[in-house]
């Protein structure tokens, strides 16, 4: 069920986000790809709960790709070019998933001081989860939506699923 919801998601991001969704797609693969490795360096077994501790930190690495991709489209609504709203949507974007991430930190340590058994295990991998994500939103999607945005082919609105222009003449966000 794990997997297919992953798959799912990563599936919704495509669709909905096109080439900066591939880039988040990437980066979240990349992500389970490392939470794999983590969980087998600890030498720990997934259980129901660390399963549950692991979706919601998938979930919320989606959310932190989704508040960047949002933050983009404003800048470039805003009349600035997919380079210069790629760079000033991830500095507007960063206290929030910055914010969201460590409150979410911060609970989860209060789990697993105060919990036992599979709240422990819950917050576990909830805690690596989180890592994780801030690292693949802020770095890896950063890296990804940077090489693209500078790209002549892709770095355009249309690929970035953006309307080139409305009525009005500003740019609109392409409905999926």
């Amino acid at each position: 069920a794990a997997l297919i919801g992953v798959a799912l998601v990563m599936l919704l991001m495509l669709l909905v986000y096109r080439l900066p969704g591939l880039a988040a797609d990437i980066a979240l693969a990349l992500y389970c790809l490392i939470f794999v490795w983590i969980i087998a360096a600890f030498g720990t077994v997934l259980t129901l709960p660390g399963i549950a501790g692991m979706i919601l930190s998938v979930g919320m690495a989606v959310d932190a790709n989704v508040i960047i991709f949002a933050r983009i489209k404003e800048e470039v609504r805003n009349g600035k070019t997919i380079r210069v709203a790629t760079t000033q949507g991830y500095k507007r974007a960063l206290g929030t998933i910055i914010d969201s991430q460590v409150t979410t930190l911060i609970a989860s340590v209060a789990l697993y001081e105060f919990g036992s058994g599979d709240v422990r295990g819950f917050a576990l991998t909830l805690m690596i989860g989180i890592v994780i994500s801030i690292f693949t939103a802020t770095v890896i999607t950063n890296v990804f939506l940077r090489i693209l945005a500078e790209s002549k082919r892709f770095g355009t609105k249309k690929f970035f699923g953006i309307k080139e222009t409305s009525p009005a003449g500003a740019a609109e966000t392409k409905e999926a």
